[in-house]
């Protein structure tokens, strides 16, 4: 007998079963002329309402419930929700933007992906879980001892997840504009509304029961346009097979008309530098590291449930993986047989849909009318009328969002595929807003300021932190909208050089002491942050220009903070046999936690 869904993940069941049925009532709708803007609205405005009611539905006084959604969350379920706080925009729509661009870019990305979902499945979610730790700085602090490790550790886990925060709630506005055609500002303030209600009030039971919605979402959003496609082209409804076989079709007609398309203009949706393997590196190390991903581990009944959890969110990232380079692949070859040589006055209204969000230029200028391309082309030397689709340059951030108009597919596709990127996105927001109130909370509040406090308190400082971080986060993304959009990888690579190699070291050496802990996260997550500012501010270091971005920093905090780590234990007094006691009850197979988890919590 197949086993019921738990209750955290029943009312995700109920609706993803409405939802698919929504979808399939506003596709005839239509077909039969329902505008766009009230079928985008009425896709989006009732995915938005289900999330704040469900986040309000699954508050909570318990602080089991509240910080650890009971530990009785199904490796399934936890797994799904994992995977739905990991993908975010860059999973989501940055792989279909890196595929369109470059594929070593995005063969970083996907392999960054899956190597930092493994390395978290196999080397630390288990124990993690087996030390019943709430966080990582509580997890370094309980590993290590002393107050030290747990404050270094929160001053490398805050300005991560806040930044992180700040890019998701950004993206999630830009995307909420788009859909409900509302303000910018009305936008932000539904975006961060739908993350507080879930993380404030029920926090991680909230975040989860939520988190499972939002993956079938996302998941319906980025697999049914794509198989469409793929059933009308090729005959089967099976996209990645139909891969290869739409790149192959693109690249005919290219060699045929001697004509290729523009190089893509990069978006925000994915960091694309030169150095592949060191965006791999990092992802992976990030991802692994990551406050708000591991975490999750924290949530299931035990060792064996984590790991199987982390399997399960492997295999969850690895459908949307599959599912996004089709996009690209379709785009290519549509704009190939369709859009050359066309006359400019009959160019689809995506063109200039898209290019009024300056996601589409032609001869060099926004596609913002027909009017604005016929005055820039017209200028150009041997202007015939007609598009020359070299002449035609699309940004990464269009091509999955505009995948299904570029095929031809209703407007229905385009709001499902909008709104499945902006559930992406809330996932990732609620979870690293409740990973960043519980480092405040929990691991810093009560681990180091008031080591007594009741449940109770500690409650109300994790559920102020929520208010007062989420807020800022929302006030920074509305105040710099254009540098916000794009500093996830920020948060990635701090993660990578700050925290991994003490994480890492902590459950496999038995060596590794507090000294080496503070220094490896100090001097890893200092490197990282150095060159990421002088990346964004070139000038700021002495030494020239350095070919660091946001992402490819960590490349140098990760060596330096093993290093750090490993020849400052080397040089101080080992750790105390408690320390090596606890190390030991982590890493022992089966068995009890080894902090008992109290009534209070």
């Amino acid at each position: 007998m197949a086993a019921r869904p738990s209750s955290h993940g029943r009312p995700a069941v109920l609706f993803a079963a409405a939802f698919v049925a929504l979808v399939v009532v506003l596709s005839l709708l239509d077909h039969f002329g329902l505008p766009p803007g009230v079928l985008s609205a009425t896709v989006a405005g009732t995915v938005l309402v289900t999330l704040a009611a469900l986040g309000i539905n699954g508050s909570t006084i318990q602080a089991s419930e509240f910080y650890l959604a009971g530990r009785s969350l199904s490796p399934a379920l936890n797994g799904i929700a994992t995977a739905a706080a990991a993908i975010s925009s860059l999973g989501f729509l940055g792989i279909g933007g890196a595929f369109f661009a470059t594929g070593y870019a995005a063969t970083a990305i996907v392999l960054g992906f899956v190597l930092g979902l493994l390395i978290l499945t196999v080397a630390v979610a288990p124990y993690f879980r087996k030390s019943s730790a709430f966080g990582i700085a509580d997890f370094l602090g309980l590993r290590y001892g002393g107050r030290g490790v747990r404050v270094v550790a929160a001053v490398v886990v805050i300005p991560a997840l806040l930044i992180g925060l700040v890019s998701a709630l950004a993206v999630a506005a830009f995307l909420t504009r788009m859909l409900l055609a509302v303000p910018e500002g009305t936008a932000l303030a539904i975006a961060t509304a739908v993350v507080l209600l879930s993380v404030a009030l029920g926090g991680l039971r909230s975040v989860t029961r939520t988190a499972a919605l939002e993956y079938v979402i996302l998941a319906v959003a980025i697999a049914v346009p794509a198989a469409v496609v793929s059933f009308r082209e090729y005959g089967w409804p099976l996209p990645p097979l139909a891969f290869g076989e739409a790149l192959r079709d693109a690249a005919l007609l290219a060699n045929a008309s001697g004509k290729a398309l523009a190089a893509p203009f990069a978006g925000g949706f994915a960091p694309l530098g030169d150095n592949s393997f060191a965006e791999m590196i990092v992802l992976a190390a990030g991802i692994a590291s990551f406050p708000h991903v591991v975490l999750r581990s924290a949530a299931t009944r035990g060792a064996d449930r984590a790991r199987r959890a982390g399997a399960w969110a492997l295999a969850a990232v690895l459908f949307v993986a599959m599912m996004a380079p089709t996009y690209p692949a379709f785009a290519r070859l549509v704009i190939l047989r369709e859009l050359a040589d066309s006359p400019i006055e009959s160019l689809p209204d995506w063109v200039f849909t898209f290019g009024n969000l300056g996601l589409v230029k032609l001869c060099g200028v926004a596609a913002t009318s027909v009017d604005a391309v016929l005055g820039a082309c017209s200028a150009l030397p041997g202007f015939t009328g007609n598009l020359t689709v070299s002449d035609l340059a699309i940004g990464t951030d269009a091509i999955v969002l505009g995948g299904p108009a570029m095929a031809g597919l209703p407007y229905v596709a385009t709001a499902l595929i909008a709104t499945g990127a902006l559930v992406a996105c809330l996932a990732a927001a609620k979870a690293m807003a409740f990973a960043l109130a519980s480092a405040i909370g929990h691991d810093l509040y009560a681990g180091v300021i008031d080591a007594h406090a009741s449940a109770g308190r500690q409650l109300i400082i994790t559920r102020l932190a929520a208010a007062v971080t989420t807020g800022f986060a929302a006030w920074f993304a509305a105040g710099a909208q254009s540098a916000a959009f794009g500093v996830a990888p920020v948060a990635i690579a701090l993660s990578a050089g700050g925290l991994f190699p003490a994480l890492i070291l902590g459950i496999w050496w038995r060596r590794a002491n507090a000294t080496g802990a503070i220094a490896g996260m100090v001097a890893g997550g200092m490197l990282t942050a150095v060159l990421i500012v002088e990346h964004r501010f070139p000038g700021f270091l002495p030494f020239g220009r350095l070919a660091f971005d946001d992402l490819t920093a960590g490349i140098l905090g990760l060596p330096v903070g093993f290093l750090a780590a490993v020849a400052a234990s080397l040089v101080s007094d080992p750790p105390s046999d408690e320390r090596v006691m606890t190390l030991d009850a982590i890493r022992r197979p089966g068995g009890t936690p080894f902090v008992q988890e109290t009534e209070s919590l």
